[in-house]
């Protein structure tokens, strides 16, 4: 299944699937780009 929204980021499968389990741990979006190394804007 192709998923149109990590390719339009423009970021990997990988780190597109560290954001979602980031966001499911309840970690909060500065705590989540910190860990992935993608920024906030």
């Amino acid at each position: 299944m192709n998923n149109k929204y990590y390719k339009r980021w423009g970021i990997s499968e990988a780190k597109f699937r560290h954001l979602i389990r980031c966001f499911s741990l309840d970690l909060t979006a500065t705590e989540t780009a910190e860990l992935t190394g993608i920024s906030l804007r």
